[in-house]
């Protein structure tokens, strides 16, 4: 492969990571309470406390390091298509 068919498998790869990282995110994801299925509008109901529950630090965490171990992944295998490589016969 020339260095420019490497460069698109690179950008191809890049992408394919993103959309992986992005799925596995949302199939981990865990809704939280409330949301537009506790809004009574009209009415004199009022949301309670429990309903403004902000995203755990655990959830936060785990979509980082998910995200981190794609971008890390794609990053070794760039590095890996992209490495220079020199002949051996000449040496």
């Amino acid at each position: 492969m020339n260095l420019a068919q490497r460069v698109v498998v690179v950008v191809a790869l890049g992408i394919a990571a993103l959309v992986a990282v992005v799925t596995v995110n949302l199939v981990l994801y865990e809704p939280l309470p409330g949301g537009w299925f506790d809004l009574a509008p009209n009415t004199g109901v009022t949301y309670t406390d429990s309903y403004f529950v902000v995203a755990s630090d655990w959830l936060i965490v785990r979509q980082s390091l998910i995200g981190l171990l794609g971008l890390a992944s794609w990053s070794l295998v760039s590095m890996w298509l992209l490495r220079t490589r020199t002949n051996r016969a000449e040496a």
